[in-house]
C-alpha cells in the first residue's frame, strides 16, 4: 500500500482582520492547499491520503464549506483514492455526540474512512487505527494502545492521531515524552502525526512517526520551507517529503538608521523600492528602529505597502530595549510579567511557567478567531494537579 500523509488542512479557515478581498482568498488557500494535495496524491498513485485531523478549522461548517470539501472528496473517489480522516482539536468529535460532526456525516456519505482505537479500517490488507485528538492524555493514550497492540498481537498496522513532539515544552495536545512512541515500535509501520504545523520526525534514523506540518499557513510567522505531505510505501517503507507551496508570504526584517517620522518614511520607501510585489503577496515587515526614544508610525507603514498593491500587510516593531530620558531600562515581555504574578499564587506557583505559555496559547487561539481554548486549559491543570501531586 501507497498513501500520502497530510495534515491540518483547517478548511473553512477565514481571517477576521485585512480588506474582505484578503479574507476571500485565505479562504481559498485552505482548500487549494487540498486540490494541491490530491493532485500530489494522483501523480504519485497513491492508495490513501491520510489526514491526521484538524481536516476542519471548526466543528461548526457554512453550507459553502460543506460543498467546497464535498466536491474535493469526490475528486478522490473518482480517481478511487481512498481518504481516511481522525478529528483533531479544532474538529473535535465528542463521545455520543457524533451525529453533530460534519466528519462524522462526510462518513455515512461514504466519502472519508474514519479509524478509532477499537474499530481500524482497511485498506490493501493494512490495519489502520485512529486516536483521533488525545488532548492532555496523549501520552497515555499511546501507552494504552501500545497495551492493545501487544496483548492483540498487532504488528505493521498504521496509527493516526492528532499530536505532535512537545520537546519538553507545553504546548496543548503534544507529547511531553517522546520516548513513549518506543514502546510502540514493535507494533506500528508508521504513525501519522499532526497538530504542530511544522515537518518533524522520529527518530532521527529510520523514522516511524511522521508531523508533514500544515500545507498552508495557519499562523502567517510559519516557516514555509517545513510544510510538506509525505509519500510512504508500506511494502518498501520508503518514504518521500513533499514539500508543499503556500501563499506567498513575504518576510522582511528592516534596522533603521532613522530618528524621527520624516527620516522613517523616506528610509521605508528606499528599502522597499529594491523588491517587487504582486497583488498576491502578503508581507510581513519587522522594524528594528535605531533609537528607543524613536517610535515608528507602524499604521502608516503598513498602508504605505498596501499602496504598493499588495494582498495584506503587517508592520511589527520589534521593541527591545527602550530608555526614558538618559536611563536605559529593560522592558518585560508579556509572558515574563505573568510569570512573575503567577509565581506568587498558591495552588499555581509551581506551574508558573506552564500557565503563562497556556494564557499565550489561548490568547493567540482567540485572536485567530477560535474561541474553543478549552483543550489548552484542560491541559494546564493537568499540569498543575500533577505537580501538586509531586510535592
Amino acid at each position: 500500500m501507497k498513501f500520502l500523509h497530510c495534515s491540518d488542512l483547517h478548511l473553512g479557515k477565514k481571517p477576521n482582520y485585512g480588506s474582505e478581498t484578503f479574507k476571500d482568498k485565505r479562504f481559498e488557500d485552505y482548500f487549494n492547499a487540498f486540490d494541491r494535495i490530491i493532485e500530489q496524491a494522483k501523480e504519485n498513485n497513491v492508495d490513501a491520503i491520510l489526514i491526521a485531523g484538524d481536516f476542519f478549522d471548526k466543528k461548526e461548517t457554512h453550507p459553502n464549506i460543506l460543498s467546497n470539501t464535498e466536491n474535493l472528496l469526490q475528486k478522490c473517489k473518482k480517481s478511487k483514492i481512498d481518504v481516511v480522516v481522525i478529528e483533531g482539536n479544532h474538529d473535535l468529535i465528542y463521545k455520543d455526540k457524533e451525529a453533530e460532526s460534519w466528519i462524522v456525516y462526510l462518513e455515512d456519505k461514504k466519502l472519508l474512512k474514519r479509524p478509532l482505537k477499537h474499530r481500524p479500517v482497511y485498506i490493501n490488507g493494512m490495519e489502520i487505527f485512529g486516536l483521533g485528538y488525545p488532548g492532555a492524555s496523549v501520552d497515555d493514550e499511546l501507552l494504552e494502545f501500545a497495551n492493545y497492540c501487544n496483548e492483540n498481537k498487532k504488528q505493521n498496522c498504521i496509527l493516526l492521531i492528532h499530536t505532535a513532539l512537545g520537546n519538553n515544552e507545553f504546548i496543548g495536545g503534544f507529547l511531553k515524552d517522546k520516548t513513549v512512541l518506543d514502546k510502540l515500535k514493535n507494533y506500528v509501520i508508521y504513525i501519522a502525526g499532526g497538530h504542530g504545523h511544522r515537518l518533524d520526525i522520529y527518530p532521527k534514523d529510520n523514522p516511524y512517526f511522521f508531523i508533514p506540518g500544515s500545507p498552508e499557513y495557519y499562523d502567517l510567522g510559519e516557516d514555509s520551507t517545513l510544510k510538506t505531505a509525505i509519500i510512504f510505501d508500506t511494502d518498501t517503507k520508503n518514504y518521500k517529503i513533499i514539500t508543499q507551496s503556500p501563499r506567498s508570504c513575504i518576510k522582511k526584517t528592516i534596522e533603521l538608521k532613522s530618528v524621527n517620522q520624516e527620516e522613517f518614511r523616506l528610509e521605508l520607501n528606499e528599502f522597499l523600492s529594491s523588491f517587487e510585489f504582486t497583488s498576491e503577496d502578503i508581507v510581513l515587515l519587522k522594524v528594528k528602529p535605531a533609537s528607543g526614544d524613536f517610535i515608528p508610525d507602524i499604521k502608516w507603514a503598513e498602508n504605505f505597502i498596501l499602496g504598493k498593491g499588495v494582498l495584506y500587510a503587517k508592520v511589527e516593531w520589534e521593541r527591545g530595549n527602550f530608555r526614558t530620558g538618559s536611563a536605559s531600562v529593560n522592558r518585560k515581555s508579556v509572558e515574563e510579567i505573568e510569570i512573575d504574578q503567577i509565581k506568587k499564587w498558591d495552588q499555581w506557583g509551581n506551574a508558573a511557567e506552564i500557565a503563562a505559555k497556556a494564557l499565550a496559547e489561548m490568547r493567540k487561539s482567540l485572536m485567530n478567531g477560535h474561541e474553543d481554548i478549552g483543550s489548552i486549559f484542560d491541559q494546564v491543570l493537568t499540569s498543575v494537579m500533577a505537580g501538586e501531586k509531586e510535592k
